[in-house]
Formats: C-alpha cells, sequence, structure tokens
C-alpha cells in the first residue's frame, strides 16, 4: 500500500467537535453544503487532506455523528484505513460515541486514535476522569493498544494539534509497515458511490473512496447492479486533477455519459463483468452484546453495507437457532433491493424502529447457490482467508453449480490472479476442471462421483437370466443416469458431465446408442445374446423391409405391424445398425443394408453416362415416390458419395 494513499476518518457525537478539530489539523472547512453551515451539523461526509514533512500525504473523512445519519457514517467508515475518535471533555461518552465504536468494529476498523477535545473548557480533574472512562470504554471493546495514548486537544487554542499529527504519521507509518510485510490479497477494482453531482459544462461526476485496485483516465468501467458501463473522462483527488487512481485515494470521476438520475448512492463502480447483482448474503454474524433479546429467525432488519442500506430479513442457519447476545452465527439476509458486493466486505444491521445498531459482520458469499452444510463451517471459513489460493479453492468446495465465472465475481480477486490461482489448484490435484475451464470442482467429488456413475450403472445391469428377458435394460439412458446422480449424489449437473466425460473417454463405461453400460458389457449386447422374443422382432422387420421394394414402412408403421413395444423396437434397431445389418436413412426410415447397396450400384451405373442427378432420376433408379427420394438423396450427400448443387447432385470425384 502506498503511503500517501491512506484514509483517515473521525467518529463521535454530535457536536463533539469534530470539524472544528478536522479545520484545526488541515486548515480545510470540511462542512460544504448550506444546511450544514446554517445547523452545524455534517450532514454528508466531508473531506479535507493533510500532508506531513516526511511526504505522507492523507485524505481526512468527516462523519456525522447525528443518530440520523448513521447510515452516511457507515459510508464513510467503508473506505477508511484509520479513525480519529472524538469525545468532548465537558460531554464524555454518550450513545452514538458507544455505537460509532460498534460499527467500528464491526467494519473491522483496527487504527483507532482517540482524541479528548475542548480540553480548554473543563477542570483537570475532569480531564483525568474522562481519560480513566475512554480507557476502559476502548478496552471493552478490544482496542487495548488504542486506549493507551490519549491524545488532549483543543481545537480552539490548538493546543495538542501538534502531539495528535505525530500520532497520525507514527500510525500510519506502522500500518504501512505491516501491510507490506504482509501478502495482500490481490483485489478487484471496487469503488462505493457517496457523492453524485452534475455540474454545468461537465455533465455527471461519481465520488467516492476507491477500496480496492487501480484504473486510470480513459479506462471503460461498469457501475453495478444497473450493470451499464461508461468511460472514465476525468478524474480528482484533494481539487487536484490526476491520470492514474489507486487503492485508498478519494477520488472523483466524470462520467459525462451517465445519466445522474440512473445512478443511487452505494451502487458500485468496477471492472466490465467482475461483479454480480444480488438480493441474497451469507454472512458470519455477531450479535452484539447490548442487545436485550435473543436473536430470532426471519427477523426484519435494515441491512449497510458501503454506501447500501437496504432492507433485510435474516434466516438462522447455524445450529442454535436463537442466537444469543455476544453470540456469533451464520446467517442468510434476504434483501429487499439488488445490490453488489464481494466475499470479505463489511456490514452492519440495525434495527430501524428501535434506531439502534444490532449487529454485523463480515459477507462470506454475495450469492451462496448451496445448502448450508454444518460439517462445511471450516470451508465457509476458509472462504475468507487471505490466501487467495486457499479462498478460491472454499468456494470451489463450498458446493454450487462450479460455475467459475460466477465464483470470479463473488470473489475480491482481479482476473488475471483467479485465473492463476485456478492453474496451480489443478496442478496441485485439488481440482478438476472441464475441458473449457468453465466449471471447477474439487477432486474428492470427482472421485467419488465416478464411484457413484459406476455402481449405478453396475446396479442397473441384471443377472443373465434378467438379461435374457429384458435386453434394453442392460444399462442405463445418459438423461436417467445424470438425474439419478442430481437427486441421490446431491451434485449439479456440470460435475455429472466433467464425471461422466472422463469415465467415457478412459472407457470404464461406454456409451452404446445413448445407453451407459460397463466396460465389458458392450459385446453381450449383440444380437446373438437376445432372448427368442427379441430375435423374432429382428426377423418380422428383415422381412416387412424386403417385401415393400424400397418403399418401406416407417418406424411408426413397423410399430403397429410388429406389435412391439417402441423401446424394444428401438433397441433391435440400434442392434441392428450397430452390427451393420440396417442402415438409418432418416430419424424414421430404415433400409437393410443390400437395399442400399443395390441402389448405389443403380447410382454408380446412371453416372457412366449423366452428371446431373435430380431427384426425379433417383425415384427411377430406387423404385420410390419423393416421400423416400429426398431422404435417400440427403443420405447419399451425408455419407459423401454425392454432392449437392442447386437443385441436383454430382458424384463425388
Amino acid at each position: 500500500m502506498h503511503m500517501d494513499s491512506f484514509i483517515l476518518g473521525t467518529a463521535g457525537h454530535i457536536d463533539h467537535g469534530k470539524s472544528a478539530l478536522i479545520m484545526a489539523l488541515t486548515g480545510i472547512e470540511p462542512d460544504r453544503l448550506k444546511e450544514e453551515k446554517k445547523r452545524g451539523i455534517s450532514i454528508v461526509l466531508g473531506y479535507a487532506d493533510i500532508s506531513f514533512s516526511s511526504g505522507i500525504s492523507i485524505g481526512i473523512v468527516d462523519v456525522p455523528g447525528h443518530l440520523k445519519f448513521i447510515k452516511t457514517m457507515v459510508s464513510g467508515s467503508t473506505g477508511m484505513n484509520g479513525v480519529l475518535f472524538v469525545i468532548a471533555a465537558d460531554d464524555g461518552i454518550m450513545a452514538q460515541t458507544r455505537e460509532h465504536l460498534l460499527i467500528l468494529k464491526l467494519l473491522g476498523i483496527d487504527i483507532i486514535i482517540p482524541v479528548l477535545t475542548k480540553i480548554d473548557i473543563v477542570s483537570d480533574e475532569t480531564i483525568l476522569t474522562r481519560e480513566r472512562e475512554i480507557k476502559y470504554f476502548l478496552k471493552s471493546y478490544g482496542y487495548i493498544n488504542s486506549s493507551q495514548n490519549i491524545i488532549r486537544v483543543s481545537a480552539k487554542s490548538g493546543k495538542g494539534i501538534s502531539e495528535l499529527k505525530n500520532e497520525i504519521e507514527k500510525a500510519i507509518k506502522g500500518d504501512n509497515a505491516k501491510r507490506t510485510a504482509l501478502k495482500s490479497m490481490p483485489s478487484k477494482i471496487f469503488l462505493s458511490i457517496d457523492r453524485i453531482i452534475t455540474l454545468k459544462g461537465f455533465g455527471t461526476v461519481l465520488a467516492g473512496t476507491l477500496k480496492y485496485g487501480n484504473f486510470s483516465v480513459g479506462d471503460e468501467m461498469q457501475i453495478m447492479p444497473a450493470g451499464f458501463t461508461a468511460r472514465v473522462k476525468d478524474m480528482e483527488s484533494h481539487n487536484k486533477k490526476i491520470p492514474f487512481a489507486r487503492r485508498a485515494m478519494r477520488i472523483s470521476l466524470n462520467v459525462p455519459s451517465v445519466k445522474k438520475e440512473s445512478v443511487r448512492y452505494g451502487d458500485v463502480i468496477c471492472v466490465k463483468d467482475s461483479l454480480m447483482e444480488t438480493d441474497s448474503v451469507f454472512t458470519r454474524f455477531f450479535y452484539d452484546t447490548a442487545n436485550k433479546k435473543d436473536f430470532k429467525n426471519r427477523t426484519l432488519l435494515t441491512f449497510m453495507t458501503g454506501g447500501v442500506s437496504v432492507g433485510a430479513k435474516g434466516f438462522i442457519l447455524s445450529e442454535k437457532k436463537r442466537p444469543a447476545p455476544g453470540d456469533y452465527a451464520y446467517v442468510l439476509f434476504k434483501l429487499q433491493n439488488k445490490i453488489s458486493t464481494m466475499s470479505g466486505e463489511r456490514f452492519i444491521t440495525r434495527d430501524a424502529g428501535a434506531a439502534v445498531t444490532v449487529g454485523g459482520g463480515v459477507i462470506i458469499d454475495p450469492l451462496a447457490d448451496y445448502r448450508y452444510d454444518k460439517s462445511k463451517e471450516f470451508i465457509y471459513e476458509g472462504m475468507l482467508s487471505d490466501d487467495y489460493e486457499k479462498s478460491v479453492y472454499s468456494f470451489i468446495a463450498a458446493g454450487g453449480t462450479g460455475n467459475l465465472e460466477e465464483i470470479y465475481k463473488r470473489l475480491n480477486l482481479n482476473f488475471a490472479d483467479f485465473t492463476s490461482a485456478i492453474e496451480k489448484l489443478k496442478k496441485d490435484g485439488l481440482i478438476i476442471t472441464d475441458g473449457k475451464n468453465k466449471f471447477a470442482f474439487p477432486r474428492e467429488d470427482f472421485d467419488a462421483g465416478k464411484s457413484f456413475l459406476i455402481k449405478t450403472v453396475s446396479d442397473s445391469i441384471k443377472s443373465e437370466t434378467e438379461k435374457k428377458k429384458n435386453a434394453f435394460k442392460n444399462g442405463i439412458g445418459r438423461q436417467e443416469l445424470c438425474g439419478v446422480f442430481e437427486r441421490n449424489f446431491n451434485k449439479p449437473e456440470s460435475l455429472f458431465n466433467i464425471v461422466m466425460d472422463d469415465l467415457l473417454s478412459k472407457k470404464e463405461l461406454v456409451n452404446e446408442d445413448g445407453t451407459i453400460i460397463l466396460k465389458g458389457f458392450e459385446n453381450k449386447t449383440g444380437i446373438e445374446n437376445l432372448p427368442d422374443e427379441y430375435v423374432s422382432i429382428i426377423k418380422r422387420v428383415e422381412g416387412l423391409l424386403k417385401t415393400n421394394d424400397n418403399s418401406v414402412p416407417n418406424l411408426a408403421e413397423l410399430e403397429k405391424k410388429i406389435g412391439a413395444d417402441r423401446k424394444a423396437l428401438n433397441y433391435v434397431l440400434s442392434l441392428m445398425i450397430k452390427e451393420g445389418r440396417v442402415i438409418k436413412v432418416k430419424r424414421d426410415i430404415f433400409y437393410l443394408k443390400e437395399q442400399v447397396e443395390d441402389i448405389k450400384k443403380g447410382l454408380y451405373d446412371f453416372f457412366k453416362s449423366n452428371k446431373k442427378l435430380e431427384p426425379k432420376d433417383i425415384k427411377e433408379i430406387a423404385g420410390v415416390s419423393r416421400k423416400y427420394a429426398i431422404p435417400l438423396l440427403e443420405y447419399f450427400d451425408h455419407i459423401g458419395y454425392t454432392v449437392k448443387r442447386d437443385n441436383y447432385r454430382i458424384k463425388r470425384q
């Protein structure tokens, strides 16, 4: 991470001096709307920047502290790397102070710099009391290190501002060193829109914090979940034009082709086809300890992630069906509107009626297309791994269709690294894919699927006595077998196709005219092994084909005249075709081999003295009507004996 790409936010109760603190730090007034000036409340996020002598330059987000504007606070918080946590010395810890810290904890903000403001209007004794309260408060939420150094500040006199700047620079350097030492996950472009304006002469301008990835002026981007694309004409960061944006930068994008009314707050700017829309997200959810009652299934809440705020219903998936305050649980949230998000993104949930945050956590899968399985909880945790090969494997192993395009759209991973992870997992023998790399499954599922199909086909083969009675049942149709696989093995058709193609290519199973049988049984279904009743059908077929010259009965007529079951007749005909006794000229027209050979000899003699063969000619040669002439012509085209030219044929040279 670049040291000049750091977003520092503010949080805390209303009127505790956050905007004044930013003014003292940067000299920039973050409140920018007339209503904000009038009321003195940061209704929408305010932004400023600050540079240090060491060369570090960062953006500062002023987050509103009013209870009604928690939604806006979350929008700013999700782009933050750290927070100035502001508590006024006169008021101390207030209701929104507690809620803000809970939200920051749920959103995964680790860098907290506690700032005690307005120290100039209280006594030294009060300052010491507040510091003790703040230390205990921070420790109770797990911020032990942050509790050790509370910065005392007076924005009015400037006292403590220099010390605060030093603390900020120290925190940024420490965070940068930590990030450099860690192997970071390659990420895709993700910017949640939190400002939408129209400027005369420019058109639509969209703004937000680029949470992941990087892009340039001129790049074509996609806005999700709407799905339309737009090219970036111009970009600014902290009032300066920039040609290139990178992770954690606060940017404004000029996209003239986009209509302001077609974009919503919380929509996401991304690379085309890198995200999907969803209204169902699978999460690891923390139910806050401050709640008075257990969490009930199907609870209606407000679900907030990035700049999105949407009504949702929570479905508890964990074994414990009523999580108590302080519990973690796997919860599927069904959303009232479509959003676009990714695995690993943080969220909070609020009780809209009580106007209080009840919990939050992390999105495991933004589109879970599989059933929850307690035995796979280690897989669900693996989906959140910083090791992207482990994360990709876990998404594949979780279940679902195995569709790699869909899995890619759910992960925070750019396409090149996603593809690299797939190839590495294949090389290591952990997954198996189809020939086009469209679907992937764990190797163990593939191996188990092979065993299942072989056993299923084996079970379909009856005893020798049964085979004599039911010759055409010595196997199972491919589509029927697929249905058994999906129902009883509980895996999708995409895995069935991969497993079946492998079994057929290795001759472990054999496809006999659409019927799947075991290797070694293919010759046992020959005519010589048929029971007498099937031999009788063969003789009657041959007799009917012979006695009608070349105007042979079609399949329906054969069935009616013979009085045989259609399935048995089809089976017998397939064996006769396989052994070369019958030739299928059309879907429902069959000839004996010798009949076709006689017609072919007639054609040979015809072409000795003629160059063009017309339908009337083959009618005369074969002694048939047009009903049979056209199928015969198409058959000889198919086998390469003739070539069609307009409305006639010539003999292939």
